[in-house]
């Protein structure tokens, strides 16, 4: 009687066993019978930009040391470093006595001769003089405006102006030092605009012309972001680095760039208006090449061959696919040649 049983249980239990493996069976070739999951998107065309992003440097529009044109003391400063100062501004005063005495001296030999060459013209005129006196006190007047001239001009240049709107960003002599001609006195700068220099690669040199947009963005101060253009480009190469330097100008939004900082740049190189444009992570590379996988309409995985024309961060402008082809997008790097598809919807 146990023998009967055990045999009972034993039946049962490979029936239940084979039951449950062809309904396993049967759930695997159900989802394959379904398709592979995938998602698409459908291809338009659409406006492509592709951009050339580099690192520049950033200068002043125009930065100038302010020299002494004169010798002397330096008597007085009026607008020291860190000064924010208009064109024609006095800086800094030298003084220098035998300059101002020598102009003072010129000024009153000015007022004499112009004296002179009144009272000689009326004298002239009533022909109580000859021609020859009166020439006299006319060249004597001349030679005084030309010595009265001169010395004022130097002793104009014993007042350090500013010759533009800017930054007086350092005083390089200190107060009471003598000072000869050509002596710096201040590192002077133009910071109302500012210049970006960067370096470009030879090999773009036909991409990047004077008017090619560009856009600016500072890592110290991230918010930030400029729109300007190539304002100039040497067409010398740099045999080291083997770049030709452009330059782009600026406004300097609060002044608050400084020469030195790094700015980061962005200059168009190529722009396309209507084209077929493709995730860059959709793409297969292979022994054979670049291709992708597009959906039939009867749900099947097609192998394309494309060629890339640009690529920009994470999009790339291709070659080989057409207009409202369902280009997959995930579920690829699973397909062959002919895969039943099941596109999953967003």
């Amino acid at each position: 009687m146990k023998k009967y049983w055990l045999f009972i249980l034993t039946l049962v239990t490979g029936l239940t066993f084979i039951n449950c493996s062809g309904d396993g069976a049967a759930s695997q070739q159900d989802t394959q019978s379904k398709g592979i999951p995938v998602k698409t998107m459908l291809l338009k065309p659409r406006p492509f930009s592709e951009y050339l992003k580099l690192t520049g440097t950033v200068e002043a529009r125009n930065r100038i040391n302010l020299v002494a044109e004169e010798s002397g003391n330096l008597r007085k400063i009026i607008k020291d470093k860190g000064s924010l100062v208009k064109a024609g501004d006095t800086l800094a005063i030298i003084e220098n006595k035998i300059i101002e005495a020598s102009y003072n001296e010129s000024r009153a030999a000015l007022n004499q001769a112009e004296l002179d060459h009144s009272s000689k013209k009326i004298l002239y005129e009533k022909r109580a003089i000859s021609e020859n006196e009166y020439l006299v006190a006319k060249y004597g007047l001349e030679r005084a405006t030309a010595s009265y001239e001169l010395n004022k001009s130097r002793l104009s240049k014993l007042y350090l102006t500013a010759p533009y709107s800017g930054y007086v960003n350092n005083r390089l002599y200190d107060l009471g030092a003598y000072t000869l001609p050509m002596t710096p006195i201040f590192d002077f700068i133009d910071n109302a605009y500012m210049k970006i220099t960067t370096g470009v690669a030879e090999r773009f040199v036909n991409d990047i012309k004077i008017g090619t947009p560009a856009e600016i963005s500072f890592d110290a101060f991230p918010e930030l972001n400029l729109q300007s253009e190539v304002s100039y480009i040497n067409r010398s190469i740099d045999p080291a680095s083997r770049t030709f330097q452009v330059e782009i100008r600026i406004p300097n939004p609060e002044r608050k760039l400084a020469p030195q900082m790094i700015a980061n740049v962005k200059l168009l190189r190529r722009s396309y208006d209507d084209d077929l444009v493709i995730p860059l992570d959709t793409v297969i590379e292979s022994e054979n090449g670049r291709f992708v996988f597009i959906a039939s309409d009867d749900e099947k995985a097609i192998r394309v061959a494309i060629d890339f024309l640009a690529i920009y961060e994470d999009s790339v402008l291709v070659h080989g696919l057409q207009t409202n082809q369902r280009l997959i997008i995930t579920g690829q790097q699973e397909l062959t040649e002919g895969d039943q598809l099941l596109i999953q919807k967003d």
